[in-house]
């Protein structure tokens, strides 16, 4: 039978945790003791804390948070993956996306405490607060108030929130504006904030599902704005789609044929309904 020495179990649980993030004491003997199912008291994290250390771990307290700054085994990265880390770079910093930019500044301070190498982060700019403010009221529900210029006119509106997309290599947000899909490039906007105005509901109402059966949800290739929400016994499976084209949507479906039903919303539905029945009609059925 595998012996485990439960004390190096412990470092090493402590590790992942504070690999992840930084922690109070508080907050770290709470992890570690909801992760191993034990209780562990402020002496057993220090002992194990200064068991890394000793070992040449670098965890120091930071602003009151335990925070591990360098591992003592490093990673010998490519020269591609080098130059896709300044790709990657290069292209968040473009598009300034709130949530990739920090996602990707997350990754790099993961990479610098296993990388004998540094390697910088993105610099946020300040007016990225109004990505902030758009993805939390795109998260919460709630509308928002965007204020931008176009045609020379400074143009306020009160809209929910669908996603952040592009317009070539510029960033852009698309909102639910009087129930139509607006798309509004970022660098004509000078402000956004959210509302205390919930949304409406119809910030689904670009997505569409639909249901596959027989070979075709077999074979069926996920498009990038798609994910399967449903797989039934016989096979068949649920698609949400969020961001296609109406037309081109229904265009593509209208292909699939009997193996095609859309679920939802009911206008695309109705749609689509109203399209094989004209068609039929011009061929006198």
């Amino acid at each position: 039978m595998l012996k485990v020495n439960i004390s190096s179990l412990r470092v090493l649980q402590m590790l992942q945790l504070l690999f992840e993030k930084d922690y109070t004491m508080n907050e770290l003997m709470a992890a570690l003791s909801e992760v191993s199912g034990e209780r562990c008291s402020n002496f057993l994290v220090s002992k194990y804390i200064n068991t890394c250390r000793f070992c040449g771990i670098d965890i120091q307290k930071i602003d009151g948070k335990y925070t591990l700054l360098k591992l003592p085994f490093g990673i010998d990265f490519s020269d591609d993956v080098l130059s896709l880390f300044d790709e990657i770079k290069k292209y968040s910093s473009k598009m300034r996306l709130g949530k990739n930019v920090r996602a990707y500044n997350s990754l790099l301070a993961k990479i610098n405490k296993r990388s004998d190498r540094y390697y910088s982060k993105i610099e946020t700019p300040e007016d990225d607060k109004n990505i902030e403010n758009f993805e939390y009221a795109m998260e919460n529900g709630w509308k928002v108030n965007i204020n931008f210029v176009a045609d020379g006119n400074n143009n306020l509106i009160l809209c929910e929130p669908l996603e952040l997309s592009s317009e070539g290599e510029h960033l852009a947000v698309v909102v639910n504006y009087n129930g139509d899909r607006k798309k509004i490039l970022y660098k004509d906007i000078t402000g956004i904030v959210v509302s205390n105005v919930k949304s409406s509901g119809n910030m689904l109402s670009t997505s569409v599902i639909f249901k596959l059966e027989n070979a075709l949800a077999r074979r069926y290739t996920l498009r990038p704005e798609e994910k399967v929400v449903g797989i039934e016994e016989d096979g068949s499976i649920t698609v949400l789609n969020k961001t296609e084209d109406k037309q081109s949507l229904l265009n593509r479906l209208l292909k699939y044929d009997t193996m095609c039903e859309i679920i939802s919303p009911r206008s695309y539905k109705k749609e689509m309904k109203n399209i094989i029945d004209t068609a039929l009609a011009n061929y006198g059925k």
